[in-house]
């Protein structure tokens, strides 16, 4: 029997999920930046996840003999977790974080090691941990590796990567992350500005006359990081000497000049009023800034002789059209006329050729904020005169849900540029062959010119996602958005078209930083890792038998192939000759793309099918030794299917159970930000579950429908104990994290069966594992005071509104207690009236004067949430100090909180579940704090 690794046991899912939904703050540096990729895993939870895969729980060590030493190791290793995950925890040129990255490799090299019976290397020789995690240890394998999140941390951790993706601009960032940066860790640059001894920086060390700039060492990719700035810096003086023309100056009202961030656009259309019919200009606001220093907006002049309109900008607020834009969903409105159009309407005229653009507004770099000016003849004739040699042919999907502009006729991805946008494109495009030959005339070899142009190629195509015709200006920021705010490219009305070469948003400096901010900060001392294009339902490369962790596709939440191909008919002429197996096809490969969308037949039976395919090949190739680790996007909603409720969640189960995996562990992690108070209620918002498995046994037992149920009902009492008073588990995350032991009970047996032979399905099984998930909140009801008892029962039947009191009196009987004590002694309720009514958690304040001594478990409860969700309370320490005062009864206080959660989660009362979501997730703070008030109280009582 396998030794049973950390995640198999318990993780510090708070701070996992904490640091995870940090991440989406953070932009420098973060391999998120290289190049974009849709729905990538936070590092975080990927870092902890292959560690916890990788390392012994206690549990099976003979080395701990009892529960608490068993305890207290799990506790060391989740404090390991808890840094492990931090940001600050992958910039290596930090002592402490190297220290902590050398500290997490050797306790993988510790299990390993335990598991063939050998001796670890010492652990304080990181080079002697990372020869035997090279050596000894299985690799981390993801088949789905998209983004590479995955590979990327598996490779941080010491250990082998091996990542492969069907999709080629998956492939090639996969390239860019884990395989050639450690071919060239520790080289120093080519360019011949480059200090050969190490990269000075602007901090400066030392005092007085021995104060110098600080010399770091080529540690890690530095060197290939220096060169990438370097020849970007290359390429845009030679792109500017030959289209530089193109981009003049802003003209200012004191005679200076201005470089230019962006020229702003409105589309146009012939106004539908025969007697007017000017080109009606498309906004969907008139506003171009709305930070508070810096108002302005466009103000429309109309010529009504000569049915024309302009723009003027305006450095105030005031007079901004009520209206606000002059066109919706529902259609378009004529700034002169005030002719109503509709939507059909203007698809019709852009399908027939006759949409066009204006010219807005000129946004120029200015001290410390933007400058807003009125369009001129000549920035409009500059913009005109841009004439592109390429441009690249290849036509769009067909699909108007991910590229809106083909309902109005848009058809091919050259159309999503304006003229002079391909000129810049191509131009830099270009000039990427002379960089390849001027590294090599540097004295560097081909093979390092060719990494060298895989970065510059990826700042292309961040390039182009931030320089098109279907980007905005946000006014909020004072900046040019990506074309992908979201998952799709979506008609863009009014758009900004930016300066590549300014030093503002979306410039091309900017995105060669990008690209080598990441380079720079990847890890120093890491195995070189292995990428592959490949189909999962067919190809697996897994002949070591590696440790699965990996995020397949979600049914139809995206179609990566189709979105890819913005960026692929960029880099396709690019980077051709230096790998050519990955871009040999006119477009990304979409035929064989397991995703259902409605261009394939069958759809969803088809995706079931290449995945049931997938795990199955997984499962024969996964090492028996560790378990798979499987990120699934958890989506709560559901579809009729056959008469039947079904969900991606429940087929993903089935798809794993049908394929010989045992389930042994389900760990949601929320990646949402946790400033959303749905988010901290609604299970769809655990927006990926960790699914742990094993293979299971080939001899397993089969089992019938009440034999499972007896298993369930014997082992998930103790298994909700665990994962609620020792994991910590929240209350939102109590029901996905339930399905693990749950589903481990169902998965042990080959066949579950019903009393006829037919099999039960996961539908059914998690149907009874929320049955004793219920229960168990009942069982731990019935552990409180009865006044606690009886509070809940009304709340169950009456919320906090009223009831009848004979009600009231026969519930409190049946509990040996009275309304009257419960209203006058306790004061939890009202009866007044012959009604009976709980009191509002408002009514828990600190100013309330019932005797503390005398609290019940409920009251004590109340009060806690009351300190931590209200403006007035006293947050965690008013908490810890009724915790405190509580004694013993404070733990029932948080268990009755957790059975208030699924109450007000079950009625959908958003507002009070989380509140008391809140008071769980806060419990290990309280208890600290607790700690602290005692110490406080000792020192108050020993003066």
């Amino acid at each position: 029997m396998p030794r049973r690794k950390l995640i198999e046991v318990d993780l510090p899912l708070d701070t996992i999920n904490a640091q995870s939904s940090r991440e989406k703050s953070i932009r420098h540096g973060h391999p998120s930046t290289l190049h974009l990729w849709w729905a990538r895993r936070p590092l975080a939870a990927c870092r902890a996840v292959i560690f916890a895969s990788m390392v012994d729980d206690p549990i099976d060590l003979e080395e701990y003999e009892t529960d608490e030493e068993k305890g207290v190791e799990r506790a060391r290793l989740h404090r390991i977790i808890e840094r492990l995950v931090r940001w600050e925890s992958t910039d290596e040129t930090k002592p402490e974080a190297r220290a902590l990255i050398d500290e997490s490799r050797w306790e993988i090299a510790r299990s390993v090691a335990r598991g063939r019976s050998e001796t670890p290397p010492e652990r304080d020789d990181p080079a002697a941990v990372l020869r035997y995690l090279r050596d000894k240890s299985l690799p981390i394998y993801d088949p789905f590796a998209g983004g590479g999140s995955i590979p990327l941390e598996a490779q941080r951790l010491g250990l082998n990567a091996i990542a492969s993706d069907l999709n080629p601009v998956a492939v090639l960032i996969n390239k860019a992350l884990i395989e050639i940066p450690p071919k060239f860790a520790g080289r120093p640059p080519s360019n011949p500005d480059a200090d050969p001894m190490g990269l000075r920086t602007k901090k400066l060390i030392g005092r007085g006359k021995n104060r110098r700039p600080q010399v770091l060492k080529w540690r890690g990719a530095m060197g290939l990081a220096d060169d990438i700035r370097y020849y970007g810096r290359w390429m845009r003086e030679r792109a500017f000497e030959r289209i530089g023309h193109l981009y003049p100056k802003a003209k200012l009202s004191d005679g200076g000049e201005a470089t230019v961030i962006a020229w702003l656009w409105a589309r146009t259309v012939p106004c539908s009023n025969p007697a007017c019919g000017i080109s009606m200009p498309l906004l969907t606001t008139f506003r171009l800034s709305t930070k508070s220093n810096n108002l302005h907006w466009i103000r429309p002049v109309v010529d009504s002789e000569a049915k024309t309109v302009s723009f003027e900008a305006q450095d105030h607020d005031e007079g901004v059209p009520s209206a606000g834009r002059t066109v919706t969903r529902n259609g378009a409105v004529c700034i002169v006329c005030d002719t109503a159009s509709p939507l059909s309407y203007v698809r019709e005229q852009s399908r027939a050729g006759r949409m066009g653009e204006q010219m807005t507004a000129v946004v120029a770099e200015g001290d410390r904020k933007r400058i807003f000016l009125s369009p001129t003849d000549e920035h409009i004739a500059k913009a005109r005169e841009a004439k592109p040699s390429w441009r690249p042919a290849q036509r769009m999907p067909t699909t108007a849900y991910l590229v809106s502009g083909r309902g109005y006729g848009i058809e091919n991805w050259h159309e999503l540029f304006t003229e002079r946008q391909l000129v810049a494109l191509t131009t830099f495009s270009d000039l990427l062959s002379e960089v390849r030959a001027l590294v090599v005339e540097h004295r560097a070899s081909t093979e390092y010119a060719d990494a060298v142009c895989t970065y510059l190629a990826l700042a292309v195509g961040r390039l182009a996602g931030g320089c098109s015709s279907f980007s905005r200006w946000e006014n909020t920021s004072d900046g040019v958005a990506s074309v992908f705010s979201r998952q799709a490219i979506p008609m863009i009305w009014d758009f900004a078209e930016a300066n590549p070469f300014s030093h503002s948003t979306q410039n091309w400096k900017a995105q060669v930083d990008w690209v080598a901010r990441v380079i720079e900060r990847l890890s120093a001392n890491v195995i070189t890792g292995e990428v592959h294009q490949a189909d999962a339902s067919t190809t697996i490369h897994a002949e070591s038998g590696p440790v699965i962790v990996t995020d397949p596709p979600y049914y139809d939440n995206i179609s990566y192939a189709e979105l890819s191909d913005f960026f692929y008919v960029w880099l396709r002429p690019l980077l051709r000759e230096i790998y050519p197996e990955l871009f040999s096809g006119i477009l990304v490969p979409v035929d064989e793309e397991m995703i259902a969308v409605p261009r394939f037949e069958n759809a969803r039976e088809r995706f079931e099918d290449l995945m049931g395919k997938t795990l199955k090949l997984i499962r024969e190739r996964s090492s028996p030794e560790f378990p798979s680790s499987i990120f699934y996007a958890y989506k709560q909603q559901e579809e009729s299917r056959d008469g039947k409720t079904s969900t991606g969640w429940e087929t993903m189960l089935t798809a794993l159970v049908d394929a010989g995996f045992r389930i042994v562990g389900t760990w949601p992690m929320r990646t949402e930000l946790a400033n959303r108070s749905n988010a901290l209620v609604a299970n769809s918002l655990a927006s990926s579950v960790v699914l742990v498995c094993r293979p299971r046994a080939e001899d397993a037992p089969t089992a019938t429908r009440s034999e499972f149920i007896d298993e369930l009902e014997a082992s998930m009492p103790a298994a909700l104990r665990r994962i609620t008073r020792e994991g910590h588990i929240t209350p939102v995350d109590l029901r996905q994290a339930a399905i693990g032991p749950g589903m481990e009970v169902y998965s042990r047996f080959s066949r579950v069966e019903t009393i006829s032979g037919d099999p039960v399905p996961v539908r059914d099984a998690l149907t009874q594992i929320n049955r004793v998930v219920d229960e168990y909140h009942r069982q731990e009801q019935g552990s409180l005071d009865a006044e606690s008892n009886f509070c809940v029962d009304w709340l169950r039947g009456n919320g906090y509104g009223e009831g009848a009191y004979g009600e009231a009196e026969v519930l409190a009987q049946a509990v040996n207690i009275s309304v009257e004590s419960l209203r006058d002694g306790h004061r939890l309720l009202t009866a007044v009236g012959g009604k009976v009514q709980l009191l509002p958690l408002d009514s828990y304040s600190s100013e309330r004067s019932n005797e503390l001594s005398n609290m019940t478990v409920w009251e004590g409860c109340m009060r806690m949430a009351y300190h931590l969700s209200k403006e007035d309370g006293g947050g965690t320490a008013g908490a810890a100090a009724i915790a405190r005062r509580m004694g013993s009864d404070a733990d029932s206080a948080e268990r009755l909180a957790r059975i208030l959660y699924d109450h007000f989660d079950k009625t959908g009362d958003s507002s009070n579940a989380v509140v008391f979501n809140m008071l769980v997730s806060e419990w290990e703070n309280i208890q600290r704090r607790m700690g602290t008030l005692r110490i406080e109280r000792q020192a108050s009582l020993g003066e």
